[in-house]
């Protein structure tokens, strides 16, 4: 498939929330905060205790008082790799992101946008630097949005610096609103894939691919704790010959890939890994993988087991607040037990995310993930 979940998840959520929300919601964050510090440090065995390290800085973020980006800037080994800039008219509209390259004085290119008399945006430029004397920035490209009556994105096109449509992407909704279906077309206007939208009321439960003869590649649904189950297929002719079905939730992954030209006994791995250091296990089986979820008595997940046959190869845990606000992850597979635990601020904003690693039966530290949060007064 040619867009990653990823992508899929970030266009939908994009398409709605950078419109009607502000930039400090799609973070999640809680208050009137004006800058974000994220920094990770690891913990050293020292004279039988673990100690904390240097804090690494990982991401900087500062906040307008209505809760817009104004820079972000990403860190690797304490120095800048990049950042982006942000600038507003007195409405609060988007006028202008500028992206600098490691901590480079001018940018490397510039978007600016557009609004109708709606103010709905149409139109977004890209700008490549060039020094004035050589006859200043340059056009790279530009996105141009259509809407429909009712405000929605109906079209979204992508040209070249010569106007030339690269590629569009066509939108459907319901009577409600809810997006249903992206058909999206190559830069000669023929039909690459669709995506299909599923909903159980006004939550988002499911999203299927399609390519361009309407044979299913992908199926992704979830959402809930970050756990998303995505099952993607490959084909010989129009006969799957492969699947693929990965269920994660941004910590761990667990994989199940099954060749389908065994008819009789299709042959089955599962792969399991862990994003926060390199943990993988491995299985052949002959079952299929069975997923149990248990939940508490507001609905919430609290556990994920997979079984194959009577054998548990993995399973995660949730554990919440009255609140109900995460406190901790635990994750067990193969050899290893992981836990990841957080810790809140008095406004509900998660300041440390602790990860730490079963070793004769206790468990040590091994990173934390720490932020910094200011708040405007």
């Amino acid at each position: 498939m040619k867009r990653s979940l990823f992508l899929i998840i970030f266009f939908f959520f994009a398409l709605f929330t950078l419109v009607l929300a502000s930039d400090l919601t799609v973070e999640g964050l809680k208050g009137s905060v004006e800058k974000v510090v994220t920094g990770r440090f690891t913990y050293q065995s020292e004279n039988d205790q673990w100690l904390a390290g240097e804090l690494e800085t990982r991401r900087i973020k500062v906040f307008s008082p209505l809760g817009d980006y104004l820079t972000v800037a990403l860190y690797i080994n304490g120095a800048q790799y990049s950042r982006h800039e942000y600038k507003y008219d007195e409405n609060g509209q988007k006028q202008e992101t500028r992206y600098y390259k490691n901590d480079a004085e001018n940018y490397t290119t510039r978007e600016i946008y557009t609004y109708d008399g709606r103010g709905l945006l149409i139109e977004e430029i890209t700008m490549e630097y060039w020094p004035v004397f050589l006859g200043g920035d340059r056009l790279s490209g530009k996105t141009v949005l259509a809407y429909d009556d009712r405000g929605y994105i109906s079209l979204k096109r992508l040209l070249n610096d010569h106007g030339v449509i690269l590629s569009s992407v066509r939108l459907t909704y319901d009577d409600g609103g809810r997006l249903i279906r992206e058909s999206h077309y190559g830069k000669d206007e023929k039909l690459e894939s669709i995506l299909l939208y599923k909903y159980e009321g006004a939550v988002l439960r499911g999203i299927h691919s399609l390519d361009s003869n309407r044979i299913l590649e992908e199926v992704v649904t979830g959402g809930e704790n970050g756990l998303n189950d995505r099952t993607q297929y490959s084909y010989s002719g129009d006969r799957a010959v492969r699947s693929s079905r990965t269920l994660a939730d941004g910590y761990i992954s667990v994989n199940e890939i099954v060749d389908l030209t065994e008819t009789d006994r299709p042959g089955r791995r599962v792969e399991i890994s862990f994003a926060l250091e390199p943990l993988v296990v491995m299985f052949d089986t002959e079952e299929t993988l069975q997923t149990i979820i248990s939940r508490n008595a507001t609905g919430k997940i609290t556990g994920v087991d997979f079984k194959s046959g009577n054998y548990l190869l993995a399973g995660f845990k949730y554990y919440f607040d009255n609140a109900g606000r995460l406190l901790a992850r635990e994750y067990a597979f193969g050899e290893n037990s992981l836990r990841v635990d957080y810790r809140y601020d008095t406004a509900g904003n998660w300041i440390e995310e602790r990860y730490f690693k079963l070793e004769d039966h206790e468990y040590r530290p091994v990173s934390t993930l720490a932020r910094q949060i200011d708040y405007f007064e």
